[in-house]
């Protein structure tokens, strides 16, 4: 598992500096420091590593629920951003689902990431925690659509810095009253070196 995570790692890496067209396995091989027979071993083909990639779980390490649903919700936000800023494997996957766009054999990943979403929203519906005019799929689609633009673009500031920017405009036109005065914002990490230069994955 620790050899198919480099191997990944790597691949996300050359697709963010070269394109997934420019991104060979000999390059990913090199930046992992692995022979090819492990690549074919895992991935079977530079296509094996871009469906990996789509395949990542965008809610992997969320800690669990502390408190309202829309609290998961923010939680799951800021994870996001902190993923975008330090994963190279999160920032090539928006990049990749475009292509998958126009890619007969890829599976788009788009369905299951505005799920993944949606679906902490969808319960804070149930809960009455939202304003009743809410439509959670139509907030997670504005939140995949901010996030995915984020990684192919990256403007100045950190992920984290701009989605806490916009859970600070989203979240009061969404939540309920009472449940906005529950909400609790998400500990800030330690602070550490300023973000790198900027990167696209184009």
């Amino acid at each position: 598992m620790a050899t198919r995570r480099t191997i990944l790692t790597a691949a996300a890496e050359m697709i963010i500096e070269r394109g997934y067209g420019g991104a060979s396995i000999a390059q990913i091989t090199a930046r992992a420091g692995v022979a090819a027979g492990a690549v074919y071993f895992h991935f079977r083909s530079k296509e094996g590593l871009a469906h990996a990639l789509l395949g990542l779980d965008l809610a992997e390490g969320l800690l669990p629920r502390r408190g309202p649903a829309l609290q998961e919700w923010s939680d799951l936000v800021l994870l996001l951003a902190r993923r975008l800023d330090t994963d190279p494997k999160v920032r090539a996957a928006p990049y990749l689902a475009a292509l998958a766009d126009s890619q007969d054999s890829w599976t788009s990943p788009w369905p299951a990431w505005r799920a993944t979403v949606a679906r902490p929203l969808h319960a804070a519906a149930r809960d009455g925690e939202l304003q009743t005019h809410v439509q959670p799929d139509a907030v997670a689609e504005l939140l995949i659509s901010a996030w995915a633009g984020m990684a192919g673009h990256r403007t100045s500031g950190s992920a984290e810095q701009q989605l806490r920017t916009f859970l600070s405009c989203c979240l009061p036109g969404i939540a309920a009253p009472a449940t906005a005065a529950r909400l609790e914002p998400a500990p800030r990490p330690a602070p550490g070196p300023g973000p790198g230069p900027a990167e696209t994955a184009a």
